[in-house]
């Protein structure tokens, strides 16, 4: 059987773990060894630190892992990280959920107004490395509607992943949270014609 190991990276966490078998839970997994968490006061480490490499190479080489997968919004993104992790990191997912500015801006996304274009860079260095560029896309209130085909073919990613925004309780689910998502939902009708 192939281990794959994903890398989540949030504000606070990283999260390291290789996907599960349906019926599978998380926590079965970690106790067969194959599911690992390590928590960092700051993600940004992993992309500034002398640590990241090793780190990344001992997941591969020492775990025996076969895939090593990273999930980012690009912001921290470096070529030269790329450059230096191109041996372990077989996929590089970066979030876009919009090509417009204006309607990043209104997503919590793009702040300096130079997520596309450094999205755009991001999928070039990951061909230059012989990293697989994915794309993952949350639809909502602010993009349903958006036609992302030129932007799409033009990137070229191997996989593009497209989800609806959606309420996970507890994380997401009011205003006293980072991120209310109850103010980005789409009607059913609108997630179809998406």
């Amino acid at each position: 059987m192939q281990l794959q190991l994903r890398v989540l990276l949030s504000h606070r966490n990283l999260l390291i773990y290789p996907p599960y078998s349906p019926g599978e839970t998380r926590s079965s997994s970690a106790q067969g060894g194959r599911y690992a968490q390590a928590e960092h006061r700051w993600w940004r480490t992993i992309f500034k630190s002398q640590i990241s490499q090793p780190n990344i190479a001992v997941l591969q080489e020492e775990l025996g892992l076969e895939s090593i997968s990273i999930v980012s919004n690009g912001s921290k993104i470096r070529e030269g990280w790329l450059k230096r992790h191109a041996k372990w990191l077989d996929i590089l997912a970066v979030s876009c959920d919009s090509f417009n500015p204006e309607t990043s801006k209104k997503i919590g996304r793009g702040a300096d107004g130079e997520n596309v274009a450094r999205l755009f860079q991001i999928a070039i260095w990951c061909r230059n490395y012989g990293i697989k560029f994915k794309l993952n896309t949350v639809v909502n209130v602010h993009n349903w509607d958006e036609d992302m085909t030129i932007q799409i073919q033009e990137l070229e990613p191997f996989r593009w992943k497209v989800f609806q925004c959606l309420i996970v309780a507890g994380e997401n689910d009011d205003e006293m949270r980072k991120t209310d998502a109850r103010k980005f939902l789409v009607t059913e009708e609108q997630w179809q014609t998406a």
